[in-house]
């Protein structure tokens, strides 16, 4: 969809959504209409380009969030949310690299039994996987999607090893629509604080001209938070994660916290 369309678009449906979201809700039908128009909107991006692309990944995971490539070296990930397009693929030097997402036997559909990366269909609140099974858990514009944000935040907890990394990219401050039923804000990183500490955190402008969280990493304006109009937002965030019974830093000096830039492309 091109940005002019998508800004008009995206709020119709948006207000649409909150008028029949509390019926559906009740129906309990909330979570199965989610999970069709996600479908749809896969298939229609299959048929519209042929062939699902994933070349803008690598720097996506990387360099524009300030990462070198050698930190997924031997590191077992799991990408939640991880989509068709093969989000992992470039990460051949991973011991492990797993995508899971509740729609896998749709994406099967569309081409991703050729990736070399796992593909496990589970939801972000029940991931199949025991205790410590990862060293780095990613979401890349996916935690607005999951139906329970605060068990999908214990369950991100109980798979990852103690001292492994979650990265987050996630846009905020946007209306609940059907795919992305949460309003996420700036205290995502407080929602963490149990089991994490925050060794990075960006605020990003969610640009009009060229909408997306891959394009406000690469852009990097910073969010000016003395403007008070409401607007979608992009927050980058790296958390650590704790030892069991180990105690939070009181002291914060030592966590990154900018509105903006530090990575290179």
């Amino acid at each position: 969809m091109r940005p002019r369309a998508r800004r008009i678009v995206k709020p119709l449906t948006a207000r649409g959504y909150a008028l029949v979201r509390p019926a559906l809700v009740r129906l309990k039908l909330d979570r199965r209409v989610k999970y069709l128009y996600e479908a749809l909107y896969w298939r229609r991006r299959k048929a519209d380009e042929h062939v699902l692309g994933n070349d803008w990944y690598e720097p996506l995971f990387t360099t524009r969030v300030g990462l070198d490539r050698e930190a997924y070296a031997g590191q077992r990930v799991l990408d939640i949310g991880c989509g068709p397009r093969g989000s992992l693929e470039w990460a051949d030097h991973a011991a492990r690299r797993v995508g899971v997402d509740p729609l896998v036997p749709v994406y099967r559909r569309l081409g991703i039994d050729d990736h070399a990366m796992e593909y496990v269909a589970a939801p972000a609140e029940q991931l199949p996987f025991p205790d410590a099974s990862f060293d780095i858990v990613t979401s890349i514009n996916s935690l607005d999607h999951v139906d329970d944000l605060e068990v999908t935040i214990d369950e991100i907890g109980r798979v990852l090893a103690p001292g492994g990394l979650l990265l987050v990219v996630v846009e905020v401050g946007h209306a609940p629509t059907i795919a992305e039923p949460h309003r996420l804000g700036w205290d995502l990183a407080a929602r963490f604080a149990d089991g994490f500490e925050v060794e990075r955190e960006e605020h990003l402008e969610f640009l009009t001209d060229e909408p997306g969280v891959g394009a406000s990493l690469r852009r990097r304006v910073p969010f000016d938070h003395d403007d008070p109009r409401e607007r979608s937002a992009t927050l980058h965030l790296q958390l650590r994660r704790r030892a069991p019974g180990a105690v939070a830093a009181h002291e914060t000096a030592s966590s990154e916290t900018t509105s903006a830039p530090a990575a290179t492309t």
